[in-house]
Formats: C-alpha cells, structure tokens, sequence
C-alpha cells in the first residue's frame, strides 16, 4: 500500500492509497503510485521481514541529510530507532537505486531503524506503518533536538557506551 502520486495529503481518502507490487505495478487502485514506489518496493524486495517504510521529507532530518552530518545518539529517540542515523550515499529520489542503498545499510545495521537520505529525506522501517511512523517521528525529534543544541554554538553531547548500558538495562526491565 503506498500514497498516490500528486495527491495532497489533506484530500486524500483511504480509497486513494495504491496497492502495487513488489515490482511497483498496481494491483488495485485508480491513481498513478508514489513516485517513491522504486524506492520503498527495493526495501520490501531487499528485506522481507520489513513491514512498512515510511519516507519523509522532515525538515530538521532533511537538513542534516544535505548537509551530510550523521544523527548521534544524543537522546533516547534516537536510542530507539537504533542510533546513530547515517547518511546513504546520494542516488536519485524515485529511484529503485535509493531503495538497494537504504537496504543495504539497514541489512548491514539489523538494530536501524531510520536513515538520513543525502539530499533528499529520511527513510524508516518497521514490522508495521504505526511502527515505522513512530520511528519517522523519533528521528525528526532526534534531528530537531540535535539542530537547536547545535544553536547554542555548543556540539551536543552524545550518550556514552555506560549510560546506553544502563538505559538498556532499566528498559529491558519493563
């Protein structure tokens, strides 16, 4: 299921939401898919525990993206989706070449659940949407956090291997 193309959000309806393939052909639905389509479906194809992609283009996540600086893991969102968030290589936006990049990084990093695409957006996976919308909103908070204590002429200060020990240690207790 994927968003279609050209249709603002604020009008859309659940019948407009595409069905497509795992080669991005439409199985159901009237409207042309997303033109992220190459991109989500080389995610599905690359990864097929994955659930839901979500992709975003975040304005704290896409500035960082352009300027080409990793999210550190300076706060427990970006804990949770698995920090620090890379940025792929550039390729294309509504490439399938987008998609084998953003594979290929989350394949190489199982615990990612989010990417800074240059130039471009964020990317982010889940075993379902809700979780991987939740992952989008964690890593523009992250980016948020990061860019206003960046605002402060100071370098936020990421978490230490001892304080994500411990805070692995206090969550895998609830």
């Amino acid at each position: 299921a994927i968003t279609p193309s050209g249709l603002a959000y604020t009008k859309m309806l659940p019948a407009d939401i595409m069905i497509v393939d795992l080669a991005g052909k439409p199985i159901d639905g009237s409207l042309k898919p997303s033109s992220e389509t190459p991109m989500h479906t080389a995610i599905y194809r690359r990864l097929p525990t994955v659930g839901a992609v979500v992709h975003t283009h975040s304005i704290y996540a896409i500035a960082l993206a352009t300027c080409g600086v990793e999210l550190p893991v300076i706060s427990l969102e970006v804990v949770a989706i698995g920090g620090p968030v890379p940025v792929a290589p550039y390729a294309c936006p509504g490439s399938a070449e987008a998609g084998e990049i953003a594979g290929r990084i989350f394949e190489e990093r199982p615990e990612l659940k989010a990417l800074l695409l240059r130039n471009h957006g964020l990317v982010t996976i889940g075993a379902d949407l809700d979780q991987a919308y939740q992952n989008a909103f964690k890593c523009e908070t992250g980016a948020q956090i990061y860019h206003l204590g960046l605002q402060t002429g100071r370098t936020p200060v990421p978490l230490t291997t001892e304080q994500l020990d411990e805070i692995f240690r206090v969550y895998r207790k609830r």
